[in-house]
């Protein structure tokens, strides 16, 4: 694979960063920029990351948090108002709406904005903001065609790229995931079918706390989760998530029923080289997809094809990895080029 080196559009750039922090990607994201040339400073969208804060944001109950969100964007205006940057770049806000956005867009009027959105608008209800950003891009290509927007799928960090083959893999499919939706009921399926044939699967269906687990158990019949057992209350970090990678002959992946754009998780497993197991059929759009790589399942009635595990892995040409790499990414987001050498 071909090495980089600075990238013209990003050298001596100023970047104003407000996103989720979501397993240290974030983390990733600003030290590749800075690596491509640019200075960061980086802001979380949500005033805290604990799990209250976390579930009345999703629960669509921000009002109870409105006074801290509101105290915490004013130490945002305080900080960056004295500042210039070139750009401000925004993922998927949740706590960002408009008067907060118009803000910041009064403080720096010189700026270039930018949003990304790595979950659907269906998920995130952030529509209202397009217009105050130059430039709108998606994960979802219905999202994009649906609102005119440019498309572009995820990405994967430069971990998966080191990732080996090991003599013995560890674990025949790994799956490691929120324990959303069907999800537990999925895995739980293809559990016993891997089960039936003598093989193991790592299983990490992450819930943030206990309290969770007992509602849906007790109170939501759709979930009809088994024994705690099942379940993680604790993250894994992204060394961990690599690693169990690394040992995995082929990665499951189901994504959330009301999204079609592939999840971090899909790339993620693009650049480990590894075969993986999807419930998105939307794979087959992409020029990555191959039939002995990667394999379609019925999020209703997932039936894992044995002789699919069985194949090795088959490499693709040394451009599409490079396509989907963190850096490569960056430079479609803010319109640079990257300078190669070999």
């Amino acid at each position: 694979m071909k090495k980089y080196i600075n990238t013209s559009g990003l050298t001596n750039s100023s970047i104003l960063y407000i996103g989720p922090k979501f397993f240290d990607y974030e983390l990733e994201i600003k030290k590749t920029l800075e690596e491509l040339g640019a200075s960061v400073d980086f802001y979380d969208d949500r005033p805290k990351n604990n799990f209250l804060t976390k579930a009345l944001i999703r629960l669509n109950l921000k009002s109870f948090i409105r006074a801290n969100i509101d105290r915490y964007y004013k130490t945002i205006y305080s900080d960056v108002k004295d500042k210039n940057y070139n750009y401000v770049f925004v993922i998927s806000p949740e706590t960002l709406d408009y008067r907060k956005l118009q803000k910041i867009k009064n403080l720096q009027d010189k700026a270039t904005y930018v949003l990304y959105m790595w979950d659907s608008f269906k998920v995130k209800n952030s529509f209202n903001l397009i217009e105050l950003f130059d430039k709108v891009l998606t994960f979802d290509s219905q999202d994009s065609e649906k609102y005119n927007i440019e498309f572009l799928p995820l990405f994967y960090i430069k971990g998966y790229e080191n990732v080996r083959k090991p003599d013995v893999y560890k674990h025949d499919v790994c799956f490691m995931a929120t324990a959303h939706s069907d999800r537990y009921k999925i895995v739980q399926n293809i559990k016993r079918q891997l089960d039936g044939w003598g093989l193991e699967i790592f299983s990490f269906l992450y819930l943030p706390s206990k309290v969770i687990y007992w509602i849906r158990k007790l109170f939501v019949p759709r979930y009809r989760y088994g024994s705690v057992g099942d379940f993680s209350f604790n993250s894994l970090s992204q060394k961990e998530i690599v690693g169990v990678v690394e040992q995995s002959k082929a990665v499951l992946d189901i994504n959330h029923p009301l999204q079609h754009g592939l999840t971090m998780r899909s790339i993620e497993t693009l650049g480990a080289k590894r075969k993986f197991i999807t419930t998105n059929e939307n794979i087959r759009n992409y020029e990555f997809y191959n039939e002995n790589n990667i394999l379609i399942v019925n999020r209703k009635n997932p039936i894992i094809n044995r002789s699919f595990l069985n194949k090795e892995y088959t490499v693709l040409d040394a451009g599409i990895y490079e396509k989907y790499a963190l850096r490569t990414w960056l430079t479609k987001v803010f319109d640079c080029e990257i300078n190669y050498y070999e």
